[in-house]
């Protein structure tokens, strides 16, 4: 059965895909070619075995998953989980035998203070506040935080309203005596400087303190996070030197199995238990106990064997990005045919892996295979050393000048990830595209000459996938969930131009410094996501209702992180102190300011400036109003137009209207009767925070509403809402993001 252990591990796989929600029945078909690949073969004995091994990992992971219903709790919590934001800690710890993500809010800056200083694990009682699933992503494109947590085993998130009676928890396992060590190790590395330390605990120990976020997204756009992530590459070049070291003072290769045998699963907890760190410890384990056994079994069956021994171990371990890339990377250099040329066989390599970074990121570097060729040297040869050395010897003196070094090798990097005349946005590859292709790589891996009919296909299917996704076929108005605020996007068809109402913000409420942390953003973790997941590389016009922060808040992240051509509001704005400090921090976009009456043509779409009448400053009642005419259907867009404001703009204007997007969040001073009665839209979408402090939308507004028959949705319910309009075929539908396809040809699907 030589090799033919490949085919229980890649069907145990497909079955491990099947605990997702998403492309079950891709999975599904290639699960039966398996088999019936396997069937063909006429081995009974591999039927019953791959049999076996996708039934344990489906019943493995596919836990039924019990409520929490604690409210009072003794935990145990352990210093290397904790996070702290300003004056919110959050970390993992253990509830009911369940892992859980909890948050707590600090009291003051002594407790902040002890909280982060904390290096031994403790135990304290807690009084439970809330407990729920974590949420789902509301938007296509976002990093999805529920997945990579229940690849986690993680299910709940738990809010604690007070933690008391802390004591110093005595570890009672090898676990956590190991795990204590780890914490201890993150300490001590802490003194040393900044790149040094971010080197040491994320490269020795598979720490990462949080802090340096944009760090490493610069890492993952140049395509070498694998290098900073610990992997299979780092276990090897540790058992390398640990064997090499042994040599010199002759020990026996048997004897130093024997010790690696005990050492290597002790790193692999000591690192926290990564998937990328556990692939390689297994197969060196393998490796050195079929050399022991002197078992003949191939490359290819010892990399089949450590696939299933991680699927029984963790079902759901290969389910991300991290984990696929460590063993696609692996299984790929079984394959590779012998290169000499570094170049040649670096561009091969990332040919695999570039289709799923695609599917997750959205992009890549063209400078990916020369930033591969100069840093990975740099980084064998100098960071790796380096690291182990200052580890080891904190205490020198030259450290600081080494720091200065990496410091400025990095500001150069994140000059180049940052530059969007390096990055292509390719946009979401589908899944059966990016099997194809990585399939073609596969092939392509052992062809001696460079030019060859894989290369030559690959190259053209990608070529296809990003195309379609920078041409598309239809057009569309998403109405993107930002929580509560606003932010629509408008594309057009083909020859794509991209308008965005609106950019949504959070309203901040005053603090005090040791409370002030690290803000997220609905741009920065939906809006330029979703961006390029459609494959988007610019933004053609910005049009901002009024001063609000909920609808212009984000404005200064969007043009900082993210091309805009053009920005527009009302007549006066400008004259506000947030706009003018935007506009002298950007003089490469072009800021424009319009009123009523003026009318512009946006690719196939018309556009009316329908408010404010008069230069304004930017209140709910100045709301910038568009009628936009879009395959012959009308759009409103009221920003949050009041209902004075409704009546006088319908002095000047007879409209009637397909969609509405119902001003000011769903709000009872906006939408009034008289402005429903005229409109007469057919369907109102209103964007609203879940359980928003304001109780948005409104009653009243949801009564007038239903009153008039006028069918609406709304963001909270429903996460992002999307129009789709087909030119050539005359037809529209509206797709949600959480509850599917709900609308098609203006007809309510029961």
């Amino acid at each position: 059965m030589k090799n033919y252990l490949i085919f229980p591990a890649l069907f145990s796989y497909c079955v491990s895909q099947l605990l997702t929600d998403t492309n079950r029945v891709i999975w599904i078909l290639l699960g039966i070619l398996i088999l019936i690949r396997v069937i063909f073969l006429k081995r009974p004995i591999l039927i019953l075995l791959m049999l076996m091994i996708a039934g344990v990992v489906w019943i493995r992971g596919d836990n039924n998953i019990p409520e929490i219903t604690s409210e009072k709790e003794t935990l145990i919590i352990f210093p290397d989980t904790i996070k702290i934001n300003g004056d919110l800690m959050s970390g993992e710890t253990s509830i009911d035998k369940q892992k859980v993500k909890f948050f707590y809010r600090l009291q003051n800056q002594s407790d902040k203070s002890n909280w982060k200083s904390l290096s031994d694990p403790i135990e304290a009682n807690v009084t439970i506040d809330k407990v729920e699933r974590i949420q789902f992503n509301r938007n296509p494109g976002e990093f999805n935080y529920r997945n990579f947590l229940e690849n986690r085993s993680i299910y709940y998130s738990v809010y604690l309203s007070k933690i008391d009676k802390i004591k110093v928890h005595q570890p009672g396992s090898v676990f956590e005596i190991i795990n204590v060590l780890r914490i201890h190790m993150i300490k001590k590395l802490e003194k040393l400087p900044r790149w040094l330390k971010i080197h040491a605990q994320s490269l020795l120990l598979g720490y990462s303190s949080g802090e340096e976020k944009d760090f490493f997204n610069n890492l993952s756009v140049l395509g070498i996070i694998h290098l900073f992530s610990l992997s299979g590459l780092h276990v090897l070049m540790l058992v390398t030197f640990f064997r090499k070291t042994f040599s010199t003072i002759k020990i026996t290769r048997e004897m130093v199995d024997d010790i690696l045998l005990i050492l290597l699963p002790i790193y692999g907890i000591l690192v926290g238990s990564k998937i990328g760190i556990w692939r390689a410890i297994v197969l060196s384990i393998l490796g050195i106990i079929i050399g022991k056994l002197h078992w003949n079994i191939s490359k290819l069956d010892v990399f089949s064997l450590t696939i299933m021994i991680c699927l029984f171990v963790q079902p759901r371990s290969i389910l991300d990005m991290g984990g696929q890339l460590s063993f696609l990377l692996s299984f790929a250099l079984l394959f590779i045919y012998d290169i000499k040329n570094t170049i040649s066989m670096t561009f091969k390599v990332n040919l695999v892996s570039l289709p799923l970074i695609c599917n997750y990121t959205y992009q890549f570097s063209w400078l990916i295979l020369l930033i591969n060729l100069i840093f990975v040297p740099f980084f064998e040869y100098i960071i790796l050393p380096t690291t182990i050395v200052a580890a080891i010897f904190p205490k020198f003196f030259f450290w600081n000048i080494v720091n200065q070094l990496f410091d400025s090798v990095y500001i150069f990097l994140e000059q180049i990830a940052q530059n969007s005349g390096f990055v292509l946005i390719t946009g979401k590859i589908s899944l059966f595209v990016v099997l194809i292709l990585v399939v073609l790589s596969l092939f392509n891996l052992e062809q001696k000459s460079f030019q060859n009919k894989y290369l030559i296909s690959y190259l053209v299917i990608f070529t296809m996938a990003v195309t379609y996704n920078k041409f598309p076929l239809a057009g569309q108005v998403s109405m993107i969930d930002v929580g509560q605020g606003d932010s629509i996007l408008v594309t057009t068809p083909f020859n794509r131009k991209t308008v965005l109402i609106d950019t949504g913000g959070k309203l901040s409420f005053p603090k005090k410094q040791w409370q002030k942390g690290t803000k997220s953003d609905q741009v920065t973790n939906s809006t330029i996501p979703y961006l390029k997941f459609q494959g988007i590389n610019k933004i053609d016009r910005v049009f901002l209702s009024h001063k609000d922060a909920d609808h212009m808040g984000n404005l200064p992240v969007l043009l900082n992180k993210f091309p805009v051509t053009e920005v527009s509001f009302g007549e006066g704005l400008d004259d506000n102190l947030s706009i003018k400090r935007i506009i002298q921090n950007n003089p490469k976009v072009k800021f424009t300011h319009i009123k009523q009456g003026d009318r512009f043509r946006i690719a196939d779409t018309d556009w009316d400036v329908l408010w404010p009448k008069n230069r304004s400053i930017g209140e709910n009642g100045d709301s910038l109003t568009l009628l936009a005419s879009i395959n012959d259907k009308n759009w409103l867009f009221t920003g949050d137009l009041d209902i004075d404001n409704e009546k006088k703009m319908l002095e000047d204007y007879k409209i009637k209207v397909d969609y509405l997007k119902v001003g000011h969040h769903g709000s009872k001073t906006s939408s009034g009767d008289e402005f429903l009665r005229q409109t007469s839209p057919k369907l109102a979408l209103i964007s609203a925070g879940v359980n928003n402090r304001y109780g948005h939308p409104n009653k009243e507004t949801i009564q007038r509403l239903d009153k008039l028959h006028v069918p609406h949705m709304n963001t909270a319910d429903y996460g992002m809402i999307t129009w789709y309009y087909y030119p050539f075929m005359q037809q529209n539908k509206i797709k949600t993001f959480l509850k599917g396809e709900v609308i098609e040809n203006n007809r309510i699907k029961k």
